[in-house]
């Protein structure tokens, strides 16, 4: 595969994060709508998964909930690519072999350490001009400077209409097994 920027196939990818599932799915909705191939990512990140409020029991119903959903793309010939590594050493390799135009995410609202994380990721989309579009997850604003009017947002996200995936329209990114080993 040549070098050059030019060469490199433009994609989106739809980072799954605590948001597990395929319907009702706001990132993976924005990411169908712009029309380029979408990588669907998951990444077993060593850093949370071995941080002080991480349980064997969460990571096995993390790994149930990413069985069914590939179930349900296995008629339709997608997947969702698992790494057991930090997202954003994947996203620096998968950015050397394509160019990432866009990276759909929920906004995750955890401990410390995925909050830093996000902060890292920001920068490193920032640097490659990358639009990141984080999707507020369960009415959670983050950084919420004050809680007055906090029920009626909480309420105006719960009530928009459910975002539609049209699951046999996705067009999806399948990454070669040649990736995985390099």
């Amino acid at each position: 595969m040549s070098n050059s920027k030019s060469a490199k196939q433009e994609i989106a990818i739809v980072w799954f994060k605590r948001d597990l599932r395929l319907t009702d799915h706001e990132p993976l909705a924005f990411a169908q709508a712009q029309g380029l191939p979408i990588l669907l990512l998951y990444c077993f990140e060593p850093s949370v998964m071995h941080y002080d409020d991480s349980d064997t029991r969460h990571w096995r119903f993390v790994y149930q909930s990413l069985q069914d959903m590939q179930l349900k793309l296995d008629g339709i010939n997608a997947r969702i690519h698992f790494f057991h590594q930090e997202v954003l050493d994947v996203f620096e390799k998968l950015q050397q072999h394509y160019t990432i135009k866009s990276i759909f995410s929920h906004q995750e609202i955890g401990n410390k350490i995925t909050y830093d994380r996000d902060l890292a990721v920001k920068q490193f989309c920032s640097n490659h001009d990358i639009a990141w579009t984080e999707s507020r997850h369960n009415g959670v604003i983050r950084k919420l400077k004050s809680r007055k009017d906090w029920q009626q947002r909480w309420k105006e996200t719960m009530l928009q209409p459910a975002k539609t995936i049209d699951l046999q329209g996705l067009k999806t990114l399948l990454l070669d097994s040649a990736f995985y080993d390099s």
